[in-house]
């Protein structure tokens, strides 16, 4: 037979999650920053395929400026999305006053 299990201690919720997430804030809430690092690196690696386009032509990877070059393209396309994605939400609080997101 088993013995019943003990109440938790008088004030003390009692808890049943395995895991706890701890409070830590985001780091980067609208992804502005990280677009823009890829952007710049994907931009980069354009030049310097550019650059070396005749090289890596010879060697099989022909594509490789294209691929970058896209790449850069679509990050321009991320940076106009979140760029626009923070303006709504300022004008949001601004008029609302709430920053939930």
């Amino acid at each position: 037979m088993t013995s019943p299990t003990p109440a938790p201690p008088a004030g003390r919720p009692e808890h049943h999650h395995r895991f706890v997430q701890a409070p830590v804030p985001p780091v980067d809430v609208d992804g502005l920053r990280v677009v823009a690092v890829g952007t710049v690196l994907f931009a980069l690696a354009a030049v310097l395929t550019w650059l070396q386009r005749d090289q890596l032509a010879a060697d099989g990877h022909g594509d490789w400026f294209a691929i970058c070059a896209t790449g850069a393209g679509l990050g321009l396309v991320g940076l106009l999305y979140c760029w626009n994605r923070v303006r709504q939400r300022r004008a949001a609080v601004a008029v609302t006053g709430d920053d939930r997101g």
